[in-house]
């Protein structure tokens, strides 16, 4: 019995260290999955914040120029005067023959589209307006401005400086012809027009317009446009159109980020991406990513303000893409715990198998007793403890009554079923430690360890009173069902251990003798005082 605690003892510490270590590798996992994906993280941002101050810091050199430009043309609107490099460039304005506009197509010497651009307008009827002429001649004194303006911002993607006058005029730089491009009665309907109207942005503000597919050829872009206002009075807009190569460009070398990075702006266009491929021109409004965006928890998702201009960098990293960092990371520990676990359950498995043939091997297939065969080994361990240590035992004989009888009478499967009966009442009434085992046909012994011959003969005398009053009706049974007992405590004088089973055997048999149905104590064991 020592030998099976023990092998129970050992699987508990193995099952108890099995449990540790799993646990020690899940918290190096986790912990390990926590950091990959806490670092992941960190630095996805920080490229996305490198991404957010290059953009910031790209359109706050725009803004400076165009500042500049806005000072200057604000004063000359006030109090500037008029030069004779004006004087020149106004004389060369001519009204395209066959048409309701004039340009500066030619420029007389040494004046060239190099350093001038165009300056296109609708032929007004009746006499000339003073007013216009002067603020014409304002922006072709600015002319030296916006060139400088435009040849600083190249890398920027400036693709066009122009001014755009209340007064149905355009100055425009780089030069163009006025054949691919001037002003018409469609340039009003233009959205950078129309939203930079004093009804509009009564304020002033500086705008961006949504993103457009550029007239002349340059591809997509937006245009960032300052109303000029002087006195009180609204004149027309000075205007940078910036490309949206430029911008996918800034945001493809912002660094190695996990996910997309996405420039919106205050429409939700995503004006650019740091993706390989470049965005639709014909369809850049409110791309699928949008909608995840506000669809809900499917991705990290952190937004970043650029400055003042309304736009925003969208870092989008589907959960999805970040499983498969924190995957990459902690790959190793995840092997190495796929591994242990495999390990662990095949040995878990062999204990389990093992324990289970064992059970087979020790127990009664039908009752779920210890068979004869474990019973022996169990009684030779206890035995040996007593010799040992003096530990007591007790044995009791159980023998059902006229069991023959009701298998015969009523068949075998219900014989079977009072056998299976008995031990499970023997079991639910005995102490965790006592045993049941089946030495064959209807003969079963109790297997009381640390117990004397007294207390043996009240754990037996409860089981018979029990098993007489359980309702036997039903298994079709017309009378009760009664054992006789026979109870013996281990001697000095016992030369082996089956000299107590011998003496329990012998008291139940006298218990037969007796009339059956009761319990009778071993003579040599009996204490003084007990019949």
């Amino acid at each position: 019995m020592r030998r099976m605690l023990l092998g129970e003892m050992v699987l508990d510490h193995q099952r108890a260290f099995r449990g540790i270590l799993t646990l020690v590798f899940m918290l190096l996992v986790v912990s390990n999955g926590w950091y990959v994906y806490s670092r992941s993280l960190s630095l996805s941002d920080q490229y996305a914040h490198r991404a957010v101050v290059g953009i910031r810091q790209h359109f706050e050199k725009i803004s400076g120029f165009i500042d500049t430009i806005q000072a200057e043309a604000v004063r000359e609107l006030q109090w500037g005067e008029q030069s004779r490099d004006v004087d020149g460039q106004l004389s060369a304005l001519r009204n395209v023959p066959g048409s309701n506009y004039f340009s500066l197509d030619s420029l007389p010497p040494p004046l060239s589209h190099q350093q001038i651009g165009n300056l296109t307008g609708l032929v007004l009827p009746g006499k000339r307006d003073p007013a216009r002429q002067r603020e014409i001649a304002v922006a072709l004194g600015l002319a030296p401005m916006m060139t400088a303006a435009y040849r600083n911002l190249d890398d920027h993607g400036v693709a066009w400086v122009y001014y755009v006058s209340r007064q149905q005029f355009i100055y425009l730089y780089p030069f163009t012809p006025a054949a691919d491009f001037h002003y018409s009665l469609a340039t009003p309907n233009g959205v950078f027009w129309r939203m930079v109207l004093p009804e509009v942005n009564p304020g002033g503000r500086r705008i961006m317009t949504p993103v457009y597919i550029d007239q002349a050829g340059k591809g997509a872009m937006l245009t960032i446009g300052q109303p000029i206002v002087a006195e009180g009075h609204f004149y027309g807009s000075l205007n940078m159109d910036v490309s949206i190569s430029t911008l996918h460009q800034l945001l493809s070398s912002s660094g190695d980020v996990l996910g997309k990075l996405y420039l919106l702006n205050a429409q939700n266009q995503i004006v650019a991406a740091n993706t390989e491929q470049a965005l639709p021109q014909e369809n850049l409004l409110r791309l699928p990513v949008m909608a995840d965006y506000l669809a809900g928890p499917t991705a990290h998702v952190k937004v970043f303000a650029v400055g003042d201009t309304g736009m925003r960098v969208l870092h989008y990293l589907p959960n999805g893409v970040l499983a498969l960092e924190i995957i990459k990371g902690t790959a190793p520990g995840i092997v190495a715990a796929l591994l242990l676990w495999l390990a662990l359950a095949l040995l878990t498995r062999t204990w389990v198998l093992n324990r289970e043939l064992r059970r087979l091997s020790e127990h009664d297939p039908l009752t779920g007793a210890l068979n004869h065969r474990a019973f022996q080994s169990v009684l030779s361990q206890l035995y040996q403890d007593y010799q040992e240590r003096g530990q007591v035992f007790s044995l009791v004989m159980v023998d059902l009554d006229h069991f023959k009888r009701i298998n015969d009478t009523f068949g075998h499967a219900v014989g079977d079923e009072v056998l299976k009966v008995l031990v499970r009442l023997a079991r639910r009434m005995l102490r965790n430690q006592d045993l049941v085992a089946r030495l064959g046909g209807e003969e079963f012994v109790l297997v009381l360890p640390a117990t004397e011959l007294r207390d043996a003969m009240k754990a037996a005398v409860r089981l018979r009173l029990q098993l007489e009053r359980l309702n036997w009706a039903k298994l079709g049974l017309p009378d009760k069902v009664t054992a006789s007992m026979g109870c013996a405590v281990v001697l000095a004088s016992d030369s082996k251990a089956e000299a107590v089973l011998k003496r329990a055997d012998d008291a139940m048999y006298r218990a037969k003798q007796e009339g059956r149905n009761r319990v009778c104590l071993d003579l040599q064991g009996q204490p003084p005082g007990v019949a």
